[in-house]
């Protein structure tokens, strides 16, 4: 059956919204074209002109993504190509020492070669701990599609909004750093493998990175844990479960990962972000996945032509605030994403968690490492005499389902449950995240697990 087509009135109507909200948050630019003829921004793209190119971020002022080098598909992932000496101001990182950045050969979802940007921080903090400072693999929550919003530009060129301050926490305690623009040069949100991809590349690279002018890696002997919450624990959670494939020289060098808030399974967001306060993540996430699965623009109706193309540069603010219009994926699609084929099968190459042998998934790609898994869970009670009120983005029982399946395949994991809902427990999960990462960065036995 043919899908009925919308009405021009209302796909300008509800593109017209999604364009304000983007206004607001200051990431719409005002271009010659759009001020001649106001409605330029809200007419979609003839079905031709709907190539992946049109929805990709917009250039970006860093000549690393802009104008990088030529990629040689022989280059091994983890592979410096590039450095550069680079500072951070005292309100991103108050004890910075020294940093640099470094392009990394990589791949994306569908393992084809792509680079992207690590960022290295050494806090002017000594380290007070047993054996060489430890090294962390901290994994911002981008959930962004635009480059500016990426780490790389953030840290050293813009105010780093990080709420709660983590990073600041870890470089306080004398943690060397690694933080990766994980989402590559495409702006890939929510593209788990090549996500994960990421974060293991600049790990490999951080972990043999050798300052211009030194004769040794300054962090070659350091034990590496990672952590990341929501977006950022996308990423971590598939370069946990990726690892022993993808980098198994890493095995006994990541020596724990603690992922919070984790998306591990995006079908099970359609009751609970889809036309709700999380449709603009929901909505971003899907544009980002688009941009390694190009197999979902054809997806696209006119509204959503228009909405992936004004939205390609959103960062986080915007995509969260977006979610006051409770946009459903009705709106920019016009089959149903619960049952079409191809969302299926790009949701399912997604899911973290149980390998699908029957799809390809090599069975070895269980976490080598201890795992934490904290989530947001109504059995915690908000306060004296009252309920829990648990994720109302991301269900409990996916985050359950997580650790089940990765303790029935072999590997560590302990599921730490935490008072409020997906925005709050970044705080109350902050405290035992980051005491589990201490005890992992210091060496103490993992016994909490699933094998204990």
């Amino acid at each position: 059956m043919t899908p009925r087509p919308r009405p021009l009135l209302g796909r300008l109507i509800t593109a017209t919204v999604l364009a304000t909200a983007c206004t607001l948050a200051g990431t719409l630019a005002v271009t010659t074209t759009a001020a001649a003829d106001p409605l330029a921004a809200v007419r979609p793209a003839l079905v031709d002109q709907r190539t992946p190119e049109r929805y990709l971020p917009s250039p970006s002022p860093d000549p690393w993504y802009s104008n990088p080098p030529r990629i040689d598909p022989a280059t091994a992932p983890g592979t410096i190509l590039d450095t550069r000496e680079v500072t951070v101001p005292p309100y991103n990182m108050a004890n910075f020492g020294r940093g640099w950045q470094v392009l990394v050969q990589s791949t994306d979802s569908r393992d084809q070669p792509q680079q992207i940007i690590s960022t290295i921080l050494e806090p002017s903090t000594p380290w007070d701990g047993p054996g060489p400072r430890p090294l962390i693999a901290y994994n911002a929550a981008i959930d962004s599609l635009g480059l500016e919003c990426m780490p790389s530009w953030k840290l050293t060129n813009d105010v780093n909004l990080e709420v709660p301050p983590s990073l600041q926490i870890l470089t306080q305690r004398g943690y060397g750093l690694v933080v990766t623009d994980f989402e590559g040069p495409k702006g890939a949100y929510a593209a788990g493998r090549g996500n994960g991809h990421a974060v293991l590349d600049g790990i490999r690279a951080a972990h043999g990175f050798v300052p211009p002018g030194e004769e040794e890696p300054l962090f070659g002997d350091s034990r590496v844990v990672q952590t990341g919450y929501s977006g950022g624990a996308i990423a971590a959670g598939w370069a946990a479960q990726l690892q022993p494939v993808y980098a198994p020289e890493l095995t006994g060098v990541l020596v724990g990962s603690s992922i919070g808030g984790v998306p591990s399974d995006y079908t099970a967001l359609f009751d609970t972000m889809d036309g709700t306060l999380g449709s603009g993540l929901y909505r971003a996430a899907i544009f980002g996945l688009a941009r390694d699965y190009p197999e979902l623009y054809p997806l696209l109706n006119d509204t959503g032509d228009v909405a992936a193309h004004q939205l390609r540069d959103a960062c986080v603010e915007t995509n969260l605030l977006s979610g006051v219009l409770h946009t459903p994926l009705s709106t920019i699609t016009d089959v149903d994403p619960r049952t079409d084929p191809t969302v299926r099968r790009v949701l399912a190459h997604n899911r973290m968690g149980a390998v699908d042998t029957a799809a390809g998934d090599d069975p070895r790609a269980v976490p080598t490492g201890p795992v934490q898994v904290w989530h947001a869970d109504s059995s915690v009670p908000i306060g004296p005499g009252s309920s829990g009120i648990g994720d109302t983005f991301i269900p409990e029982t996916a985050a359950r389902r997580l650790v089940d399946e990765w303790c029935a395949a072999g590997a560590d994991v302990e599921y730490t449950p935490v008072a409020g809902e997906h925005l709050s427990a970044p705080f109350t999960g902050m405290d035992p995240s980051l005491d589990w990462v201490d005890a992992r960065a210091r060496g103490i036995e993992f016994t909490g697990g699933c094998r204990a």
